[in-house]
């Protein structure tokens, strides 16, 4: 074999021109290379000032005006201030940030700091929401503790009322490294929030409260039994909260010991309405007078009238604390294996004093205040470790004891029937020994939350990780034992302890230099203890050898009273076959798959592709007469897609598509069933480019679309008898009626197409123009529908505008210093 060897020889001047090029090159790399350090040593201000203008009415902006000020104004400044510094001589920064200073959802921040030495720092912002919906009303005093409701004579007739909350939050904080190593931290933030928000209040006149409809002083059709109003909440209420830090670093521990308060207080406690004796009922229809008190015939002690229920206090959100420390860090054994640890205790309380909040006799006897207290500690530990190049191993623990030391009382009192019965039925306002489920306890919220995680990730041949996974997690809670301890009203069962177990897996390639690929699964299921029963239903029989056989005793529960009792699910399903358990308690099989996939087949191109499907299915048992009760099933899908292409060096085109559907299959205990399904889509176009090296443009196209649908059904379950006297709800006609109508789709829509343009005057100073045309459709049964807005019994309505459209303009003038 020959090796045939060349010589290349090159002309000189070749040789010349490619020595120009590089140091061409070399020398062009150097002046960007000069053009960043000079911005870094240098660095640019600007200021932004100019019009923005919005077409339309409130009605018309209602959607697009909720958060950037443009609700009630037409027309607005448009401010905005960068400012950043460097003295060169003791390298300290000094910056300053304002935004939006001519809306009211305005930002400011100023700071300065040297690097690896000290940072002080401030910030104030605002915000404020405002309602998209437009209620109508005679109420006076709106916004106060004390408001008046007035009937309007026909609905629409009052005046429109602006709700809105605004947000003003002003913090400040300083660092200090008080060692190479040790750095310290604190920062306090106070914010006000104050406003008016839509709230309301009603209430069916219940036979234990204002007698019985049965019986002639007290007839329906004499009075009104029911009503609703809307009662505006007046919101003045303040967040304050601090926070301090102490942190140490090395080479292979960094510890950080933290302290966290926070403090929330309530100018209001209560909102006190002033209610007419007269309403209008469900039919439109002017009654004279609300249902009347009653006297010591009806109740033992006399009972109460629809009137005074609806002007009774309505407590508002009382003054809190609540106080944190905790230590957390972690420590490198060797470079490849490293612990993370944390250790935490706080304290929550709340004793405001119910006089104080204008509660003053509503309180349970020689309470002052609630008491309330919660403590929790928390704990964390967990490793990571590469043993070999290909294996990645993770172990995590964490647990969470939280312990409510409220006091018990009796919150609740409800009147019971006497017995034996009398006619016309009386009641008691009493809390009689002899008759059970009168009185309800607060409910504490101790627990005890245990999670272990444990991964392992292992780099495969040709491109593959493969990651594999168990996850694990314990809720142990405190559950009432008899209604002495604590009574539980409008709940069936709980579950002192619930397990949950899962798996998962994750398989990752590197397929090739342009695409990459990951597929998912993951599965758990979740079981627990046996339940406690909460239902006062005693299932009775007669007792055999008495002569009448006519005393009945409890035969299910062993002569004793069932409520408190632990029993498995399929007892209590045979105690009442219409009892849901609490969702987040129910046995659970959750299944999850999840695809990703980034291409780039081009380098102008790339996309990128996202697919989800889940499912959760509750598993408890089923009664066969009744089927199955509350949530039963929920499925979710989501398909989404990214894509962007450089049309040019100056010209890139950006899109995105989503899909996503969420389906909650419910059997309700009262004879009907739903399918209530949310599917959601978002779409978006955007190109931006160079049309000179002065003008720079673009556009930006995004679409909405929202629907909720509501199936509803009638239970097609057949009746029959689970114990003597427990018989199943069958569908009446009010749920075959309602089936039969249906639910119309609440749909919510928008379209939004802007563009802009920004042209450069000179080196300091750019012309910019943004123009927006915004279209939102929003159709909500709940607050009307084909144009009926939602009526409360005084006649205030509430509704939102379907169609809305808005078109936005706005010029500005920035300035670079």
């Amino acid at each position: 074999m020959k090796t045939m060897i060349r010589n290349v020889r090159l002309h000189p001047a070749l040789i010349a021109v490619g020595a120009m090029s590089i140091m061409a090159a070399i020398g062009q790399a150097r002046a960007e290379s000069n053009d960043v350090l000079k911005q870094l040593m240098e660095p640019e201000s600007s200021v932004t000032v100019g019009l923005a203008g919005v077409s339309g009415d409130s009605r018309d902006r209602a959607q697009f005006g909720m958060f950037n000020g443009m609700r009630n104004d037409r027309g607005v400044l448009l401010l905005d201030i960068d400012y950043l510094r460097r003295d060169n001589a003791t390298g300290t920064w000094a910056s300053m940030q304002a935004r939006n200073l001519g809306l009211d959802n305005r930002e400011f921040s100023i700071s300065m700091h040297k690097q690896g030495n000290w940072k002080i720092f401030g910030e104030y912002n605002e915000i404020t929401r405002h309602s998209p919906f437009t209620v109508n009303s005679g109420m006076r005093d709106v916004g106060s503790t004390r408001p008046t409701v007035v009937a309007l004579t026909v609905p629409g007739s009052g005046n429109d009322l602006d709700f809105k909350l605004a947000r003003k939050a002003a913090s400040a904080g300083f660092e200090k490294w008080l060692a190479p190593d040790l750095l310290f931290e604190a920062s306090f933030k106070n914010e006000d929030k104050t406003g008016v928000r839509m709230w309301g209040r009603g209430y069916d006149c219940a036979a234990f409260v204002c007698g019985s409809s049965t019986t002639a002083a007290v007839n329906q059709t004499n009075f009104l039994k029911n009503a609703i109003l809307m009662i505006p909440e007046p919101i003045n209420s303040t967040i304050q909260q601090f926070d301090a830090k102490l942190s140490f670093h090395n080479k292979k521990l960094s510890l950080t010991a933290a302290y966290y308060a926070s403090f929330y207080t309530n100018a209001n406690g209560n909102i006190s309405p002033i209610v007419p004796n007269s309403l209008y009922g469900g039919n439109g229809t002017l009654v004279p007078a609300l249902y009347p008190a009653v006297g010591s015939n009806i109740f033992a002690g006399g009972g109460t009238s629809l009137q005074n229920v609806l002007q009774s206090p309505m407590a508002l959100q009382p003054d809190n604390q609540a106080h944190q420390f905790s230590v957390a860090g972690n420590y490198a054994f060797t470079p490849s294996t490293r612990a993370t640890f944390r250790y935490g205790l706080s304290r929550a309380t709340q004793d405001r004093d119910y006089a104080a909040m204008g509660l003053a006799g509503s309180a349970p006897a020689g309470l002052t205040n609630l008491g309330g207290r919660v403590d929790t500690t928390t704990a964390q530990f967990g490793i990571t470790s590469r043993p070999i190049r290909n294996l990645s191993l993770l172990a995590n623990l964490s647990y969470a004891d939280k312990v409510d030391k409220t006091p018990q009382a009796a919150y609740n009192v409800a009147a019971k029937a006497i017995f034996p019965a009398t006619v016309p039925p009386s009641f008691t306002n009493s809390n009689q020994p002899g008759i059970p489920g009168a009185v309800w306890n607060n409910l504490h919220i101790s627990n005890t939350n245990l999670i272990g995680k444990l991964e392992a990730s292992y780099r495969l041949a040709e491109g593959y990780r493969a990651t594999i996974g168990a996850d694990y997690r314990s809720i142990e809670r405190v559950v009432p034992e008899s209604r002495v301890e604590e009574a539980l009203g409008g709940l069936g069962p709980l579950r002192r302890k619930t397990n949950e177990t899962g798996y998962r897996f994750d398989l990752r390639r590197s397929m090739s230099e342009t695409l990459n690929g990951s597929i998912g699964f993951s599965s758990s299921t979740r079981t627990g203890s046996d339940w406690t029963n909460l239902s006062t239903l005693n299932p009775t029989q007669p007792t055999p050898n008495t002569p009448a056989n006519n005393f009945l005793i409890n035969t299910y529960c062993g002569g004793r009273e069932c409520y408190g009792q632990v029993l498995s699910a399929d007892s209590i399903l045979q105690l009442n076959a219409n009892t849901p358990f609490p969702v987040h308690m129910a046995d659970l099989k959750r299944d999850k798959w999840k695809l990703s996939i980034d291409w780039s087949p081009l380098e102008k191109l790339s996309v990128q592709l996202q697919a989800e499907e889940g499912k959760d299915r509750n598993t408890m048992p089923v009664d066969p007469v009744a089927g199955g009760k509350g949530w039963r099933q929920t499925r979710m899908v989501f398909y989404g897609m990214d894509v962007s292409y450089a049309l040019s060096e100056t010209w890139k085109l950006t899109g995105y598509a989503s899909l996503g559907s969420q389906t909650n299959f419910i059997n309700h205990s009262t004879g009907y069933v739903a399918d209530i399904n949310s599917r959601s889509g978002a779409y978006g176009l955007s190109l931006a480019g160079e049309v000179t090296k002065k003008l720079q443009v673009g556009s930006n196209l995004s679409l909405i679309n929202e629907i909720n649908r509501y199936a509803a059904a009638a239970n097609t379950g057949t009746s029959g008898d689970r114990l003597t006297g427990l018989i199943v709800t069958q569908p009446n006609a009010n749920n075959l009626a309602q089936a039969a109508v249906g639910l119309p789709n609440v749909v919510y829509r928008k379209t939004i197409f802007s563009v802009f343009g920004q042209y450069a005057l000179n080196k300091k100073s750019d012309l910019r123009m943004d123009v927006s045309y915004q279209r939102a459709k929003f159709e909500d049964w709940i607050w009307g529908i084909a144009g009926n807005p939602f009526v409360f019994s005084d006649n205030t309505t509430v509704n939102q505008q379907v169609d809305q459209n808005v078109t936005f303009v706005g010029a500005s003038y920035i300035y670079r210093f």
